[in-house]
């Protein structure tokens, strides 16, 4: 899916993003338990983000190693949006390196996934939550707690966090255990 992509520093540019322009499926019919052995379509990517599923976020720390932290998340169609604690570690390494991966994934059963790899932006804070971060915290809180949300959330709220927004410039989807035909073609 072609559109355009923001780059912190340098600007808009167009960037592809493969959610679904083309449906890849396994060579060969396998039975409902294996699960769709195929990329999902932007319904479907939208759906399973839209569940409880936590966010790995691998980030390049000061030494050049690879940090990866689970967070949730908020996906609104276009970027992922995570609302950190002041003190999160990786927040330092956003502001060193806006390069990020993110994984998505059901842990079990068809290994629903959705990968990413894109820029970090900090769009808000170090501040107590408000405006939009409030909003999305809010959401989060009530989608991953449900209806205990906020009890969590509300006393938390003067405590100082960052509102990020991660624009994928790659993104890789599916759903299944076969394996894709990149796979197993030679």
């Amino acid at each position: 899916m072609e559109m355009l992509c923001a780059y912190p520093g340098i600007g808009i540019l167009s960037c592809n993003l493969e959610v679904d322009s083309e449906v890849e499926m396994a060579d060969k019919q396998t039975p409902e338990w294996m699960g769709k052995n195929r990329k999902l379509t932007s319904a479907e990517v939208n759906e399973f983000l839209a569940g409880p599923v936590v966010a790995r976020i691998a980030t390049i720390d000061e030494s050049g190693v690879p940090y990866i932290t689970p967070a949730w998340q908020e996906w609104d169609g276009e970027a992922f949006w995570i609302v950190p604690r002041e003190r999160s570690a990786w927040i330092a390494h956003i502001k060193n390196n806006p390069n990020v991966g993110i994984s998505c994934a059901q842990d079990s059963g068809t290994y629903t996934r959705v990968t990413a790899q894109g820029k970090a932006e900090i769009v808000f804070g170090p501040a107590p939550m408000q405006g939009q971060c409030l909003d999305v915290a809010n959401r989060m809180a009530l989608r991953f707690l449900g209806e205990h949300g906020p009890e969590y959330l509300a006393p938390t709220y003067d405590r100082p966090r960052y509102l990020v927004k991660i624009v994928p410039t790659k993104m890789l989807t599916w759903d299944g255990v076969e394996w894709a035909r990149k796979y197993t073609q030679k």
